[in-house]
């Protein structure tokens, strides 16, 4: 009976040998697929020529500076709004851009009374390193600091992700001190392995294979602050529908705003910031369909505002 009992017991013992062997092996080659997605993930715009746009070329003078994000020197640009009490805000942006796509959006919003900062990720623009989950987190730290050294005295500050921004800023925001006072989502996705999939960058059954980098449902479900998203029926990249699950998972007051017909990159445009249709991605958006939640009137920290195109 001993025997038997030693014999079982060895068995077991394999058992649980190979299976921990499988699980491993399993978790490494997750880990490989994720590392050799990741390296395909971005597409880093490289800076431009030295003439590239800046808010400084439209008339609206701007602060061209680096900082540190670990070992790292990243690009930023920074327009202070007339008042040193002014709201701000901090932008992450998308995909396949760089601080001259948002010198004109930065024009506008110093016009309309709102100072601005936005900068271009590790491997984007003129910023060093390569672009990888860990260093973006890394980056969009570092970004916030620099971002509250140069808006001292505002009365309020935002932050807003756009595109790609979006999974870059939610998975920094319950890091960011102090709080903001809301945050703006536009043409935003649900997750990292959807967004994948609905660019083509990984068929379906890849990507469940993969780990989940950033989850901006989870994210908003966990998150208070005043959320307000803007997102384009039309939008041939992120669909409109991702914006509707956001707004269900949001977990504080949150406001959607639906535009009719603007494609993804509207809002670094500016042949369509000006447009009477537009109010450019940033707080509201005119008369443009809204779908309020029934505590976000209330909160009285994210109130929407009418942009209007910046004079030329």
């Amino acid at each position: 009976m001993a025997k038997s009992n030693t014999g079982a017991g060895r068995r077991l013992r394999y058992w649980l040998a190979g299976g921990a062997c499988l699980l491993t092996l399993a978790t490494v080659v997750r880990h490989a697929l994720f590392l050799a997605v990741e390296e395909d993930a971005f597409e880093p715009k490289p800076a431009g020529a030295a003439d590239a746009l800046t808010p400084d070329r439209l008339g609206v003078a701007s602060r061209q500076f680096a900082f540190a994000s670990g070992a790292r020197m990243l690009r930023a640009s920074c327009v202070l709004a007339r008042g040193g009490d002014a709201p701000a805000v901090l932008i992450y942006h998308g995909d396949e851009e760089n601080l001259s796509d948002w010198a004109s959006a930065q024009a506008l919003l110093y016009h309309n009374g709102v100072s601005s900062c936005v900068f271009d990720y590790s491997g984007y623009g003129a910023s060093g390193g390569k672009p990888g989950v860990v260093n973006l987190h890394e980056d969009g730290l570092a970004a916030y600091g620099q971002f509250l050294a140069m808006t001292p005295r505002a009365s309020r500050r935002y932050v807003m992700g756009f595109s790609l921004g979006s999974g870059v800023l939610l998975d920094v925001i319950s890091a960011l001190r102090p709080a903001p006072a809301g945050l703006v989502i536009a043409a935003g996705f649900t997750s990292a392995r959807e967004a994948a999939v609905v660019t083509g960058r990984v068929p379906a059954w890849m990507a469940r294979l993969l780990p989940e980098p950033w989850d901006n449902e989870a994210q908003l479900r966990k998150s208070v602050l005043p959320l307000l998203l803007v997102h384009s029926r039309a939008d041939e990249v992120i669909p409109f529908a991702y914006a509707e699950r956001l707004e269900r998972a949001a977990g504080g007051p949150s406001q959607l705003v639906a535009l009719p017909a603007l494609p993804h990159d509207a809002a670094i445009e500016p042949q369509r910031q000006g447009a009477e249709g537009v109010r450019p991605f940033f707080f509201a958006y005119g008369r443009h369909e809204r779908r309020p939640r029934r505590d976000y009137a209330s909160s009285g920290r994210l109130a929407p505002t009418v942009l209007k195109p910046a004079s030329t």
